[in-house]
């Protein structure tokens, strides 16, 4: 008989030794234990430790979804009530709110900002219901471009009605001027102490502070002569602010004295790397009250210890270059992702209490949709003990991921602080 002519029964797994000319298998795939063992293994390719689930980026199935080319999710922060807040860069900046408490558990778009194309790193909550993001011009800026500017969004009406299917409308939409003219924003960090936000330029890396009651803004100049700075703002609680400027030294702005200052002190690096040595991503850890700080150059992670500056290496996560989010769980364990552009990502854990530094492999998603996790630029902690990842592709989605807790405990309450 030949193959074509053996009978196929429709929906039934094909038998490979009913095929002519396969090639010899070795007995040990007849063995379960042997089958089992290399299942595990190719599961082990996946994160297997805690779940994530993924929210497209609509309200509910009668919305259309952010559209692709504008959906990349490049800033996040959390709200000070549970909520979570984006915004996406492309052909169209978009601001969007994430609810996780029922009856919502959805993607509400908050604001449409028509001409604006990037916002990245640059979206903080200053309040109970108002955000504020930056925006910038990447690739070849228009011309008579005036420079990237604040917005300050507010009177959200997500989540006024728990029974409504339609959220009310969006948010309300203030345009707060140009902080640096001509230049970009390439960061914001709040202060919640004193009200403020402060930014940095994307060109010559100006530092300025916008006051969010008066609304005035001013410059307290650069923080790099040379222009060599990290893209990136961490702030502690107390409203200190790091960043690094030449030859990886880093660069404080201390808001009771108004200086902003290089110090002696630098960020680890691999010899003769310290040029390139930037902040590619950050997360403020409030158990042990450190920055946890990813490696754009080599992808390290390390950690800062504002008070002391000491800065100290905690090791190479995966083998990709890049450290492109990170976010600290309410156990004081940090979890970050790693890619290079174009590539699949890498999660990975750093254990404080053991000093242990997995890599825990691919995000994959099976809720709301299957889907496997290749870039991300943004990530922020919720105070249920969720971590957000967002994913930033061409068409992208928020990525939640429920850390596994010993014991099956309940996620320890977090203390005050921020994330990147």
């Amino acid at each position: 008989m030949k193959p074509q002519d053996r009978e196929v029964v429709i929906g039934a797994d094909p038998d490979a030794g009913k095929y002519e000319n396969r090639p010899e298998m070795s007995p040990e795939l007849e063995n379960r234990k042997m089958r089992r063992r290399l299942w595990r293994q190719k599961r082990a390719a996946f994160v297997a430790e805690g779940a994530f689930i993924c929210r497209r980026l609509r309200y509910n199935s009668q919305y259309r979804d952010i559209p692709d080319g504008s959906s990349a999710i490049t800033s996040l922060a959390a709200g000070p009530t549970g909520a979570v807040f984006g915004a996406t860069s492309g052909e169209t900046v978009h601001v969007f709110a994430y609810n996780p408490t029922p009856p919502f558990d959805a993607v509400a778009t908050l604001a449409v900002l028509e001409g604006e194309t990037d916002c990245r790193r640059s979206l903080v909550a200053v309040g109970e219901g108002a955000v504020i993001c930056g925006t910038r011009a990447t690739g070849d800026r228009p011309e008579g471009w005036p420079g990237g500017a604040l917005y300050q969004i507010s009177g959200f009406p997500f989540f006024a009605d728990a029974v409504q299917e339609w959220p009310r409308g969006f948010g309300e939409v203030e345009k707060l001027g140009v902080p640096v003219e001509g230049e970009g924003i390439a960061a914001l960090a709040f202060d919640a102490l004193r009200n403020r936000v402060y930014g940095l330029s994307d060109k010559t890396g100006v530092f300025f502070v916008h006051d969010v009651a008066s609304r005035r803004t001013e410059q307290r100049g650069s923080v790099d002569p040379l222009w060599h700075y990290s893209e990136n703002l961490m702030i502690a609680p107390d409203g200190l602010v790091l960043t690094t400027g030449p030859g990886s030294t880093l660069v404080r702005y201390d808001p009771e004295t108004d200086r902003l200052e290089t110090l002696d002190a630098a960020v680890p690096h691999f010899p003769g790397r310290g040029l390139y040595a930037r902040i590619d991503s950050w997360t403020w850890e409030p158990v042990r009250g450190l920055f946890y700080v990813g490696d754009q150059a080599d992808g390290l992670l390390y950690t800062v210890d504002p008070r002391t500056l000491e800065a100290r290496l905690l090791g190479k996560p995966t083998d990709r270059v890049r450290v492109r989010a990170l976010a600290a769980a309410a156990d004081g364990r940090v979890f970050g992702m790693a890619g290079q552009p174009g590539d699949m990502a890498q999660m990975f854990v750093y254990e404080p209490d053991t000093a242990q530094l997995r890599n825990l492999g691919i995000p994959l998603a099976a809720v709301e949709e299957r889907r496997y996790g290749y870039e991300f630029d943004a990530a922020a902690a919720g105070p249920q003990g969720q971590l957000y990842f967002g994913e930033s592709e061409r068409s992208s989605r928020l990525f939640v991921y429920f850390p596994s807790y010993a014991g099956g405990a309940a996620a320890p309450k977090a203390a005050a602080g921020g994330d990147s």
